[in-house]
Protein backbone atom coordinates (compact mmCIF):
# COMPACT_ATOMS: atom_id res chain seq x y z
CA UNK A 1 0.00 0.00 0.00
CA UNK A 2 1.50 3.32 -1.06
CA UNK A 3 1.62 6.52 0.95
CA UNK A 4 -1.46 7.99 -0.75
CA UNK A 5 -3.62 5.01 0.21
CA UNK A 6 -2.40 5.19 3.80
CA UNK A 7 -3.25 8.87 3.89
CA UNK A 8 -6.76 8.20 2.54
CA UNK A 9 -7.29 5.47 5.12
CA UNK A 10 -6.25 7.73 8.00
CA UNK A 11 -8.42 10.54 6.66
CA UNK A 12 -11.50 8.31 6.45
CA UNK A 13 -10.83 7.02 9.94
CA UNK A 14 -10.62 10.56 11.30
CA UNK A 15 -13.89 11.48 9.60
CA UNK A 16 -15.74 8.57 11.17
CA UNK A 17 -14.36 9.38 14.62
CA UNK A 18 -15.31 13.04 14.40
CA UNK A 19 -18.75 13.82 15.75
CA UNK A 20 -20.67 17.03 15.28
CA UNK A 21 -22.97 18.06 18.09
CA UNK A 22 -26.24 19.80 17.46
CA UNK A 23 -27.13 23.11 19.07
CA UNK A 24 -29.54 21.34 21.40
CA UNK A 25 -26.90 18.82 22.49
CA UNK A 26 -24.41 21.60 23.21
CA UNK A 27 -27.07 23.46 25.20
CA UNK A 28 -27.83 20.34 27.24
CA UNK A 29 -24.16 19.68 27.99
CA UNK A 30 -23.47 23.27 29.03
CA UNK A 31 -26.62 23.32 31.14
CA UNK A 32 -25.51 20.14 32.89
CA UNK A 33 -22.03 21.58 33.52
CA UNK A 34 -23.49 24.83 34.86
CA UNK A 35 -25.80 22.97 37.23
CA UNK A 36 -22.82 20.95 38.48
CA UNK A 37 -20.87 24.16 39.06
CA UNK A 38 -23.71 25.59 41.16
CA UNK A 39 -23.83 22.40 43.22
CA UNK A 40 -20.14 22.86 43.97
CA UNK A 41 -20.84 26.49 44.88
CA UNK A 42 -23.55 25.48 47.34
CA UNK A 43 -21.24 22.88 48.89
CA UNK A 44 -18.48 25.47 49.31
CA UNK A 45 -21.05 27.84 50.78
CA UNK A 46 -22.13 25.26 53.32
CA UNK A 47 -18.52 24.65 54.34
CA UNK A 48 -17.92 28.39 54.69
CA UNK A 49 -21.00 28.79 56.89
CA UNK A 50 -19.73 26.04 59.19
CA UNK A 51 -16.23 27.54 59.35
CA UNK A 52 -17.44 31.07 60.12
CA UNK A 53 -19.85 29.69 62.73
CA UNK A 54 -16.99 27.85 64.42
CA UNK A 55 -14.88 31.00 64.25
CA UNK A 56 -17.64 33.00 65.93
CA UNK A 57 -18.16 30.31 68.57
CA UNK A 58 -14.51 30.09 69.61
CA UNK A 59 -14.06 33.86 69.58
CA UNK A 60 -17.38 34.51 71.35
CA UNK A 61 -18.19 37.01 68.61
CA UNK A 62 -20.64 35.59 66.11
CA UNK A 63 -20.31 37.31 62.70
CA UNK A 64 -23.99 38.21 62.30
CA UNK A 65 -23.57 40.67 59.44
CA UNK A 66 -21.41 38.25 57.48
CA UNK A 67 -23.87 35.42 58.01
CA UNK A 68 -26.81 37.60 56.93
CA UNK A 69 -24.89 38.61 53.81
CA UNK A 70 -23.93 35.03 53.10
CA UNK A 71 -27.45 33.70 53.71
CA UNK A 72 -28.82 36.24 51.23
CA UNK A 73 -26.29 35.16 48.61
CA UNK A 74 -27.10 31.49 49.19
CA UNK A 75 -30.82 32.16 48.75
CA UNK A 76 -30.17 33.99 45.48
CA UNK A 77 -27.84 31.19 44.35
CA UNK A 78 -30.55 28.60 45.04
CA UNK A 79 -33.07 30.63 43.02
CA UNK A 80 -30.63 30.90 40.12
CA UNK A 81 -29.91 27.19 40.47
CA UNK A 82 -33.60 26.40 40.00
CA UNK A 83 -33.76 28.70 36.99
CA UNK A 84 -30.74 26.97 35.48
CA UNK A 85 -32.43 23.60 35.83
CA UNK A 86 -35.76 24.75 34.43
CA UNK A 87 -34.43 27.00 31.64
CA UNK A 88 -35.68 26.06 28.19
CA UNK A 89 -33.35 27.92 25.82
CA UNK A 90 -29.81 29.16 25.41
CA UNK A 91 -30.63 32.83 26.00
CA UNK A 92 -32.21 32.18 29.40
CA UNK A 93 -29.29 29.94 30.34
CA UNK A 94 -26.80 32.64 29.32
CA UNK A 95 -28.69 35.22 31.38
CA UNK A 96 -28.73 32.97 34.45
CA UNK A 97 -25.04 32.17 34.10
CA UNK A 98 -24.24 35.87 33.82
CA UNK A 99 -26.33 36.69 36.90
CA UNK A 100 -24.71 33.87 38.83
CA UNK A 101 -21.23 35.12 37.94
CA UNK A 102 -22.16 38.62 39.14
CA UNK A 103 -23.51 37.19 42.39
CA UNK A 104 -20.41 35.10 43.10
CA UNK A 105 -18.01 37.89 42.16
CA UNK A 106 -19.94 40.36 44.31
CA UNK A 107 -20.04 38.08 47.34
CA UNK A 108 -16.38 37.07 47.10
CA UNK A 109 -15.31 40.70 46.73
CA UNK A 110 -17.46 41.97 49.60
CA UNK A 111 -16.49 39.06 51.84
CA UNK A 112 -12.77 39.62 51.29
CA UNK A 113 -13.20 43.37 51.76
CA UNK A 114 -14.97 42.78 55.09
CA UNK A 115 -12.08 40.65 56.29
CA UNK A 116 -9.57 43.36 55.38
CA UNK A 117 -11.62 46.20 56.90
CA UNK A 118 -12.27 44.28 60.11
CA UNK A 119 -8.56 43.68 60.63
CA UNK A 120 -7.66 47.28 59.82
CA UNK A 121 -10.33 48.76 62.09
CA UNK A 122 -9.41 46.49 65.01
CA UNK A 123 -5.71 46.41 64.20
CA UNK A 124 -4.64 47.71 67.62
CA UNK A 125 -6.89 45.30 69.54
CA UNK A 126 -5.84 42.32 67.43
CA UNK A 127 -2.19 43.24 67.95
CA UNK A 128 -2.71 43.27 71.71
CA UNK A 129 -4.58 39.98 71.52
CA UNK A 130 -1.76 38.53 69.42
CA UNK A 131 0.79 39.66 72.01
CA UNK A 132 -1.28 38.24 74.87
CA UNK A 133 -1.60 34.92 73.08
CA UNK A 134 2.13 34.79 72.43
CA UNK A 135 2.82 35.55 76.09
CA UNK A 136 0.39 32.87 77.28
CA UNK A 137 2.03 30.39 74.93
CA UNK A 138 5.44 31.25 76.37
CA UNK A 139 4.07 30.90 79.91
CA UNK A 140 2.60 27.48 79.18
CA UNK A 141 5.95 26.37 77.82
CA UNK A 142 7.49 27.31 81.15
CA UNK A 143 4.73 25.74 83.29
CA UNK A 144 3.25 29.10 84.20
CA UNK A 145 -0.55 28.99 84.28
CA UNK A 146 -1.91 32.47 83.73
CA UNK A 147 -4.19 34.23 81.29
CA UNK A 148 -2.97 37.57 79.99
CA UNK A 149 -5.49 40.35 79.50
CA UNK A 150 -4.94 41.85 76.02
CA UNK A 151 -5.82 45.30 77.39
CA UNK A 152 -2.77 45.16 79.64
CA UNK A 153 -0.43 44.80 76.68
CA UNK A 154 1.29 47.90 75.31
CA UNK A 155 2.35 47.30 71.70
CA UNK A 156 5.44 48.91 70.29
CA UNK A 157 6.30 49.62 66.68
CA UNK A 158 7.95 46.23 66.36
CA UNK A 159 4.85 44.47 67.67
CA UNK A 160 2.67 46.25 65.14
CA UNK A 161 5.12 45.36 62.38
CA UNK A 162 5.22 41.67 63.31
CA UNK A 163 1.45 41.38 63.59
CA UNK A 164 1.01 43.34 60.35
CA UNK A 165 3.33 40.89 58.61
CA UNK A 166 1.33 37.88 59.79
CA UNK A 167 -1.89 39.69 58.89
CA UNK A 168 -0.68 40.20 55.31
CA UNK A 169 0.21 36.51 55.09
CA UNK A 170 -3.30 35.66 56.31
CA UNK A 171 -4.81 37.95 53.67
CA UNK A 172 -2.78 36.23 50.99
CA UNK A 173 -3.82 32.76 52.16
CA UNK A 174 -7.49 33.79 52.17
CA UNK A 175 -7.05 35.32 48.71
CA UNK A 176 -5.55 32.08 47.38
CA UNK A 177 -8.39 30.04 48.93
CA UNK A 178 -11.01 32.32 47.38
CA UNK A 179 -9.24 32.23 44.04
CA UNK A 180 -9.09 28.43 44.02
CA UNK A 181 -12.75 28.09 45.02
CA UNK A 182 -14.88 31.01 43.88
CA UNK A 183 -12.34 31.97 41.21
CA UNK A 184 -12.48 28.46 39.75
CA UNK A 185 -16.28 28.58 39.70
CA UNK A 186 -16.22 31.97 37.95
CA UNK A 187 -13.79 30.61 35.38
CA UNK A 188 -15.97 27.56 34.67
CA UNK A 189 -19.08 29.70 34.30
CA UNK A 190 -17.24 32.07 31.97
CA UNK A 191 -16.26 29.13 29.76
CA UNK A 192 -19.86 27.93 29.67
CA UNK A 193 -21.09 31.41 28.80
CA UNK A 194 -18.50 31.74 26.02
CA UNK A 195 -19.45 28.38 24.52
CA UNK A 196 -23.13 29.32 24.55
CA UNK A 197 -22.33 32.67 22.92
CA UNK A 198 -20.48 30.92 20.11
CA UNK A 199 -23.39 28.54 19.62
CA UNK A 200 -25.81 31.45 19.38
CA UNK A 201 -23.58 33.24 16.88
CA UNK A 202 -23.42 30.13 14.68
CA UNK A 203 -27.19 29.82 14.84
CA UNK A 204 -27.52 33.25 13.28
Amino acid sequence: MDDLELLKKDWNKAETEFKEYSENEIYTMIKHKSVSVVKVLLLIGLIEIVLWSLYGYFNADFPYFRMILFSGCIILAVLLFRRLKTGQNSLSLMKNILNLRKLIFGYAGISFLLIVLDNLIHFDFYTRDFMAGAKDGWNEGHDITSHTNPESMIPGLGNYAVFGFFMLISFYIIYVIYKRTYGKILSDLRKNYTELSRTEEKAF
